[in-house]
């Protein structure tokens, strides 16, 4: 007997997708409680301060499946939350908020780190967050939610998801401002085999965290002027907080952006010095040694009635001429003080 489609959708999604990472309940003075899928699926509507968080990843079919037909949210952010937008964005209406988080990946802790993107919903019982690949601020706030940290509304837990966002940002600005200053180091050392393409992957990385920070600071800056009527007073400034920290980590990274851009241009300038310190005693030895080019080109000849070919000793004469003539072509640079 064949089940209809819309029946045959729901057991499906009964059964639990793998792409649901974790859901939790918050209640009033209590610990948060994981849901599984059944409960996420037959969660009741907000109310008496409780609320819902859900992370999921959109790779999985019924995950989709869900986020299109299932999920307690308004079409356009529905529409949105199964799309495949990269750019961070924010969408503010009576019924909620959606948008785009630009994060770390969690493998980032490579040199070339990797970028990656959490759609969210969040309204006054409801923060739903879903990705791609694993994220490092999510990932924070699951273990501080694990390990019992509560929560007054979903703009609080917006509010923290946002500071282990800045934290990540934060750890990975510390390492490039550790290789920044062993680089100076070096520098300032006369030490610069590999520091130019140590110090171009870091302004690499530096410039990817600019594009990626300086949107999400701008844009996260509209959400403590939100009016909705959930949005509770103190969890509206513990966002503004974050937003602050956004910044501050913005000013950082330009900060030492023009810190590694000097060294740069600090490397060439002592290349250059090196290379014009060759070019001179190339110049010198050149110059010391264009007398003697020049009497023994004449001495070189082969023609009749070149003095010396008979007389006894000649070449050491020759010989001692020509050192004499690059000595004194030296002691004339000095006292022009060309060397």
């Amino acid at each position: 007997m064949t089940l209809p489609a819309a029946q045959s959708r729901l057991l499906s999604l009964s059964a639990g997708p793998g792409g649901l990472i974790c859901a939790f309940r918050f209640q009033a003075n209590q610990a948060p409680a994981r849901l599984s899928w059944h409960e996420v699926q037959s969660a009741p509507p907000a109310q008496d301060g409780t609320f819902h968080w859900i992370h999921a990843k959109t790779a999985d079919s019924r995950i989709q499946d869900w986020l299109e037909h299932g999920a307690d949210v308004p079409e356009e952010a529905r529409a949105f939350l199964a799309g495949r937008d990269t750019r961070p964005c924010l969408h503010m209406s009576e019924d909620g908020v959606h948008g785009l988080l630009v994060d770390l990946k969690m493998d980032a802790e490579a040199e070339d780190a990797e970028k990656g993107v959490l759609h969210f919903f969040l309204n006054d019982g409801l923060l739903i967050t879903v990705r791609t690949r694993a994220l490092q601020s999510t990932d924070r706030l699951r273990r501080r939610v694990e390990d019992g940290r509560g929560y007054g509304c979903t703009t609080a837990l917006f509010g923290d998801l946002l500071e282990c966002l800045g934290e990540g940002y934060a750890a990975r600005l510390e390492s490039l401002t550790d290789d920044v200053d062993d680089i100076e180091s070096s520098v300032l050392s006369d030490r610069r085999e590999r520091d130019r393409g140590a110090l171009s992957a870091v302004r690499r990385q530096l410039a990817e965290l600019r594009r990626q920070v300086h949107p999400e600071r701008h844009m996260l800056g509209r959400l403590p002027a939100m009016r909705q009527a959930w949005a509770e007073a103190e969890a509206l400034d513990h966002l503004a907080q974050g937003v602050d920290t956004l910044s501050h980590l913005s000013a950082a990274i330009d900060a030492l952006y023009e810190r590694a851009k000097l060294l740069q241009e600090e490397i060439a300038a002592q290349m250059s010095e090196e290379m014009n310190r060759n070019l001179l005693v190339l110049s010198v030895l050149t110059a010391m040694l264009m007398p003697a080019t020049l009497l023994s080109g004449i001495f070189g000849m082969n023609v009749a009635d070149l003095p010396g070919l008979q007389t006894p000793g000649a070449f050491w004469w020759i010989l001692g001429g020509m050192v004499a003539l690059g000595l004194g072509t030296l002691v004339f640079l000095k006292r022009l003080r060309l060397w």
